[in-house]
């Protein structure tokens, strides 16, 4: 039955209406009756009619301010409209709002059903188009879901063009573009669906494709290519709008000129989207990121990789010890080079960053005790670095963290640049500290530095060195160790230098001191 509320002032016109018209024999039923317009919007709002039959003079609200409110709310209603003589030309206004009937006061009951037989043969004419339009949709839907995705890898290509004939799909051109909300597993499905349906009247409604859901992608079939930077960017620009605050990721599969590779384009569309970590943020992905795990490139073994990590380490530590800080970032770029030759992918590269930063922070922070707000801030760091959605923010996030805990390092104790490097000879006399390592890491030459040191020490590089280890060993020796365990222990690969050096420095050699 057609839905029919009655809005009138004059509660006997209201009253009469309902028992003298034939509502059922006619196909309808009065659900709700209303004395103004204002009244008549909550009545409306609550039972979702498909008639409205509104006086047009009436208090509070007029017929035509109802009829105006309800148009401009979208809301799909046929109106009948009843008016005193002197309303009559009045009363034609209301033709613009749809109006599909007017009747003069008092209401004739043949003239009125007359115009209710007139409605619901129009009613159930645009129910009939809307099946038939909501089916089409759906064989649509389903035509362009066998051509993205299609039953069989080698589908035959003339079967797939006779599907996009079918739907309307021979187009000259073809271009796939998937957006991925990154939301949870539970809120995805309804936020796809939701942008699908925001994203319609943008792409079909100006003719530009199509727009389907195949999760977990919101799917835009595009019937013209995106060339040039600006259509790309206003493309994004659109979807951006849809999806509000939700976070996303738009990736295109590139052109394709044929329906039979439109499935070609929605797979690289979808690989995009799986590289988008290393893509340029806040851009349409293409198929080509210009940063990407290498899979072709030779892997080095695993000792290789790891004695790589641990050069990483070295430099980025040593380069923060001495404050130069400018070659902190051009470092961790050279390791995300690495790890993407190593083939990484997203997971790895971030398992990667955080065993680097780790290994640095404990290095930087050994030689003090730092408080429980920056241990919770480096705690809050190295969590973070599995939720950048972009390698670039990663590697900038890990900039500024490392920058700052440097100074922090530098500001305890630090200060001046050549007792700097005295205190770290004495921590750090076991690695294989060279003269070169150092200067390059201070900006100087290692002419300059060798002839710094040596005015300030009153001994060459190379010999401090050596009086530091050789006291060193001398304490270890009189802890009872073993002469190759010392020797390994304060820097010395090979047992005989030690022993050399040993005597050099000492008159006699480590046996000697430990047994005078």
């Amino acid at each position: 039955m057609i839905k029919v509320v009655i809005v009138d002032d004059e509660p006997k016109l209201r009253q009469g209406l309902q028992t003298l018209i034939p509502w059922e024999s006619l196909g309808f039923t009065v659900i709700a009756a209303a004395a103004n317009g204002e009244e008549a919007l909550k009545v409306i709002e609550e039972k979702t009619p498909d008639v409205v039959i509104v006086d047009i003079r009436m208090p509070v609200m007029d017929g035509l301010q109802l009829i105006e409110h309800l148009t401009s709310e979208s809301h799909h209603l046929h109106f009948m409209i009843l008016s005193g003589y002197a309303d009559f030309e009045y009363a034609k206004q209301a033709i613009k709002y749809g109006v599909v009937g007017y009747l003069l006061k008092p209401v004739d009951v043949a003239e009125m059903s007359a115009n209710l037989k007139r409605i619901r043969e129009r009613i159930e004419e645009e129910q009939l188009q809307g099946e038939w339009r909501e089916r089409e949709i759906m064989s649509r839907d389903f035509c362009l879901h066998s051509l993205l995705v299609p039953q069989e890898k080698t589908e035959d290509p003339a079967k797939l063009r006779s599907k996009a004939k079918e739907a309307d799909l021979l187009w000259t051109s073809y271009e796939v573009v998937v957006v991925y909300p990154r939301v949870s597993e539970v809120d995805r499905a309804d936020v796809v669906n939701r942008l699908s349906i925001d994203l319609k009247p943008k792409i079909e409604g100006q003719m530009m494709g199509l727009v389907t859901v195949i999760p977990p992608y919101t799917v835009l079939l595009l019937n013209e290519p995106l060339r040039g930077r600006k259509r790309r960017e206003s493309l994004y620009n659109e979807i951006r709008n849809a999806t509000g605050n939700v976070r996303f990721v738009a990736a295109t599969g590139g052109g394709v000129s044929v329906p039979e590779d439109i499935c070609k384009s929605f797979f690289k569309a979808q690989k995009a989207v799986k590289q988008a970590f290393f893509s340029e943020k806040n851009r349409l992905i293409d198929p080509y990121p210009l940063f990407s795990p290498s899979l072709d490139s030779p892997r080095l073994s695993v000792n290789k990789a790891e004695e790589m990590m641990e050069e990483f380490i070295f430099r980025l530590y040593y380069s923060l010890e001495v404050g130069n800080q400018a070659i902190v970032l051009p470092l961790l770029n050279e390791a995300a080079a690495f790890f993407l030759k190593q083939g990484q992918d997203e997971k790895t590269v971030k398992e990667s960053f955080f065993f680097l930063s780790n290994a640095v922070i404990h290095k930087l922070t050994a030689g003090f005790c730092i408080e429980l707000k920056e241990t919770e801030a480096v705690s809050r760091f190295l969590n973070g670095i599995y939720q950048h959605d972009h390698l670039d923010d990663l590697l900038e996030e890990t900039h500024c963290f490392l920058l700052a805990l440097g100074k922090d390092s530098e500001h305890r104790g630090k200060e001046q640049e050549f007792k700097k490097m005295i205190d770290f000879i004495h921590r750090h006399y076991a690695d294989n500290l060279r003269l070169e390592t150092l200067a390059g890491l201070l900006n100087y030459s290692t002419a300059y530095l060798g002839q710094l040191f040596k005015n300030k020490t009153g001994e060459y590089f190379n010999t401090y060195l050596d009086r530091v280890r050789i006291q060193k060993a001398k304490e270890l020796l009189d802890q009872g160790m073993k002469v190759y365990e010392v020797a390994e222990s304060v820097g010395y690969t090979s047992v005989n230098y030690f022993y050399s050096k040993f005597k050099r420095y000492e008159g006699r050699s480590p046996s000697e001191y430990r047994n005078p």
